[in-house]
């Protein structure tokens, strides 16, 4: 069960958040990517997937933004906002 949880919340970070940030983000900087190639492109260099990593953690960034964002907005963070 914890195996299926770790990779349900990878695909989720890498496969449909991260990617699609880093295509936006590669996209305003002019390159010509892909979405397939940000997720199965390989360094071969190091035999690792080029994007990967890259994708994960802008995924995983983006959700602790949300995250405290929301919890702001909500009132359970009174530390960073406190609104009078």
């Amino acid at each position: 069960m914890n195996d299926l949880f770790n990779f349900v919340i990878r695909q989720l970070l890498t496969g449909y958040i991260g990617a699609t940030l880093l295509l936006i983000l590669y996209k305003i900087k002019g390159r010509k990517i892909t979405y397939e190639q940000i997720l199965n492109e390989v360094d071969p260099k190091t035999g690792l997937k080029k994007y990967y990593y890259k994708a994960f953690y802008l995924g995983l960034g983006f959700i602790i933004l949300l995250i405290l964002i929301l919890t702001t907005i909500i009132g359970l963070n009174p530390k960073i906002y406190r609104p009078k």
